[in-house]
């Protein structure tokens, strides 16, 4: 059973319950709704059967919160946080204390987690909004990678974490499994007898899910995440992205692809929420914010040669992409590094991380990377790392208020810094950084890397009753052939 089956089936007994607690001239009046509500969820039309289940919360008398919260995951969710969300982060992370004291400041939910013993948690809970997906296996246990009984477990499941989907090792594996050769050598003992043994190469940070203007949920992802799927598996472009939709349980006209020039996609464009998406544009004019002349001179010629290539092809095609699946777009100034030199390709290799080499030489902030929420009453706001040029991030600030965000947060590293209010370079790891964005460069990753937004109705700390999940165990505990089923509901008001 799959996520989006277990809410479905968690969603039907919660309408069943709403309408054995009515009278029995308020029952006479529901039961023709509640069947359609039940008979539009079996088919999966979710629009309408919210249509039909709100009708039923008004002749109960219960609250529209309740029926919102009900429905999030499967209709309303997607890569913003809201009251119905809970932003995930590891436990060890240098943003969590910043973060959880926004949380407290601007009222939403964040809750810490120790998957693994990585803080990348964007790379190991992936939303699609009704699902959650997980890498199941352990580098530890690299080992038992592609056996036999690994296989034949993974047949027998039918649960939507990574792998339980022909074992997606995840990033992980890039370590372990580091080129497509030797992937394709390790397990062509297997893919010579199966159909089901496939590397996808999905991470969290070149994937979007985002509800357009109209109320559709398209899921974004990154060229790259094809390319590379094809090169594990030595398969042709349309097969893999059959791997890659059914992994994410997504019709292949809710699949967005979409180039990029950047690592991953959150290095080069943000969602904002309400169907509005940014992104960053190598056509800046306005160069300045206070920098040095010979750096000024850097970033001009940088852009210049950056925009030639990208424009264009990624940039602009990007936007119409968007625009076609009627979402809004604008452009931006998010990202601000240089290369000493364009033709060094030393140099240019790192150009996908904004940065000039394998540290942070060049990159000076990096705004694009962070998260979304909408409150409400309580306004829409952007967190994102800390900017250590003011100047930069107040013409950011001013383009995303622009579009109808309440407020852009900075979220810091508090352990970093000394106790004269220092920011210690030697603490990070990182000899030399100066601030938040030289330690987010040097990591090739900000904010949005280190967290994900889940929908509480999937998560057993906010919904016990209706997830069937542990999101909040170990990942090294979670076992492939997890398929708990929820028991039929007895005594329904009719055969539906």
């Amino acid at each position: 059973m799959s996520t989006e089956q277990s809410t479905i089936r968690f969603i039907k007994k919660e309408l069943k319950s709403i309408y054995q607690s009515l009278d029995t001239p308020s029952k006479d009046l529901a039961i023709d709704i509640l069947v359609n509500a039940v008979s539009s969820l079996e088919d999966k039309k979710f629009k309408v059967a919210y249509h039909h289940a709100r009708q039923l919360y008004a002749i109960a008398g219960k609250p529209e919160s309740e029926i919102i919260a009900l429905f999030h995951n499967i209709f309303f969710a997607e890569d913003v946080a809201t009251d119905n969300s809970v932003v995930l982060i590891h436990e060890n992370s240098p943003y969590y204390e910043s973060l959880a004291q926004l949380g407290e400041e601007l009222g939403f939910t964040v809750q810490q987690h120790e998957f693994s013993s990585s803080c990348w948690t964007k790379d190991y809970v992936v939303s699609t909004g009704k699902d959650v997906v997980v890498p199941i296996k352990d580098k530890n246990r690299i080992d038992t990678y592609l056996t036999q009984e690994f296989v034949g477990r993974a047949q027998q499941n039918t649960s939507l974490y990574y792998g339980a989907l022909n074992i997606s090792e995840h990033h992980q594996a890039k370590v372990t499994i580091s080129s497509p050769n030797k992937w394709i050598t390790k397990s062509q003992p297997l893919l010579d007898h199966t159909d089901i043994v496939h590397k996808t190469a999905l991470e969290g940070g070149n994937f979007f899910c985002a509800i357009n203007k109209k109320g559709m949920r398209y899921y974004l992802l990154g060229e790259n995440v094809v390319s590379e799927t094809m090169a594990y598996n030595n398969l042709e472009r349309d097969k893999a992205i059959d791997v890659i939709t059914e992994e994410l349980a997504c019709p292949h006209d809710r699949l967005l692809i979409i180039p990029q020039w950047s690592y991953h996609l959150d290095l080069q464009m943000a969602y904002l929420g309400r169907g509005q998406f940014v992104i960053h544009s190598f056509h800046q004019k306005g160069i300045n914010f206070g920098l040095p002349e010979e750096s000024i001179d850097k970033i001009k010629i940088t852009f210049a040669y950056l925009e030639k290539l990208f424009e264009k092809n990624v940039i602009d095609a990007t936007c119409s992409i968007l625009q076609e699946h009627d979402f809004e777009v604008d452009k931006v100034f998010g990202c601000l590094f240089y290369l000493e030199d364009t033709s060094d390709v030393n140099q240019k290799k790192w150009v996908p991380f904004c940065k000039a080499d394998e540290d942070f030489e060049g990159a000076i902030a990096l705004m694009m990377n962070g998260i979304s929420l909408d409150l409400g009453a309580r306004g829409r706001h952007f967190l994102t790392s800390k900017c250590d040029l003011p100047s930069f991030k107040e013409q950011y600030d001013v383009s995303l208020i622009k579009l109808g965000i309440d407020g852009v947060h900075d979220v810091d590293m508090p352990a970093y810094y000394d106790d004269d209010g220092y920011f210690d370079g030697m603490v990070t790891g990182f000899m030399g950084a100066g601030g938040v964005s030289d330690v987010a460069a040097a990591m090739n990753g900000g904010l949005r890397c280190q967290t994900s937004i889940v929908s509480k109705s999937l998560t057993t700390t906010y919904n016990p009753k209706g997830s069937r999940f542990r999101l909040f165990q170990s990942v090294d505990a979670l076992d492939l052939n997890v398929t708990e089923e929820e028991p039929e509901v007895k005594n329904n008001p009719k055969k539906l």
